[in-house]
């Protein structure tokens, strides 16, 4: 009899250690399928599926790679913005410089009148400068990549440039990098004859209209007035330049988008639940696990009498 109970115990803590094993699993199933159905996501971690799980991170990774681009485009398109709108200004400026010498170009403009409007024209020299120095979160636009150092300044009547002509490259996507600066001298110089030489600069043409205004000669005026237009012409160039980079960055914004797209469903393919069958899955597990306490219940109250029984 004893070597029957021996026997009975070691079936019954054998069953019991499969019910309980069992039991066990059920139970990590069903917190599988709950936490899918609260995180929205089929893979949290790698034993999940560690084949979906390992490519999913890569395109984390390669997701956070885009996001840093896209943080790159948007200050580099501030940054065109600011330039351009400095650009507009200065275009602006000279063009009221070249209207004032259309006025003064005529031979009944008198003396007087010349030398008031060269008063007028030294004075907005300063907003020339201000537009030249304009300043972007606390950095110089047209400094070249001495973005700390003031690059115009005006001395003696004269205007020194002290930026570099260096550019400011940003990858705004894999392996590609643009400019998004103008350097200082680019903006200032001007080459008329288009032989790569500057010919002259721009506050130079500024100052030949106000020297000549003073010097009450119309032919000169008219001389200087042909460098003001060729100056404003020029700063329309510098503009049409900052509209190109800009086509660049929205085109290059545009393919990172449809390629972030692609990347996101091929990660949700990978990660994301299917609600409705985790929902089957759920019900199903819950429907399995309380047979299996069931069975397991009445295995465990199995007394010597039944086991013994034919």
């Amino acid at each position: 009899m004893d070597s029957l109970h021996v026997a009975f115990t070691r079936q019954q803590s054998l069953y019991q250690l499969l019910a309980e094993r069992q039991i066990q699993e059920r139970r990590l199933e069903l917190a599988r399928l709950q936490e899918q159905m609260a995180t929205g996501r089929r893979v949290n971690r790698p034993s999940d599926d560690p084949g979906a799980y390992t490519l999913s991170q890569a395109l984390r990774r390669l997701s956070q790679r885009y996001d840093q681009y896209e943080r790159t485009l948007t200050m580099g398109r501030a940054w065109l913005n600011a330039t351009e709108d400095a650009l507009s200004s200065l275009v602006d400026l000279f063009n009221s410089a070249y209207e004032e010498g259309v006025r003064m170009a005529t031979e009944t403009a008198s003396s007087s009148d010349r030398a008031t409007t060269a008063d007028v024209l030294e004075q907005r020299l300063q907003a020339v400068l201000d537009q030249l120095n304009a300043r972007h979160n606390g950095e110089y636009l047209f400094a070249g990549t001495r973005t700390t150092t003031q690059p115009f300044q005006l001395s003696g009547g004269t205007v020194s440039y002290n930026g570099n002509n260096q550019t400011r490259l940003q990858e705004i996507a894999p392996g590609l990098q643009v400019a998004i600066n103008l350097p200082g001298n680019a903006v200032w110089e001007v080459d008329e004859n288009g032989d790569g030489t500057p010919d002259f600069t721009i506050t130079e043409a500024w100052q030949d209209l106000i020297n000549a205004l003073r010097a009450d000669d119309t032919a000169q005026i008219q001389t200087a007035m042909a460098r003001v237009e060729a100056a404003r012409n020029h700063l329309l160039d510098r503009i049409a330049q900052v509209g190109e980079t800009t086509r660049r960055l929205s085109m290059a914004e545009t393919e990172l988008q449809s390629a972030r797209l692609r990347l996101e469903t091929q990660r949700s393919q990978l990660e994301d639940a299917d609600f409705a069958q985790i929902a089957v899955q759920l019900q199903r597990n819950q429907l399995s696990l309380e047979a299996t306490l069931q069975v397991t219940s009445r295995l465990l109250q199995t007394s010597l009498l039944n086991y013994l029984a034919p």
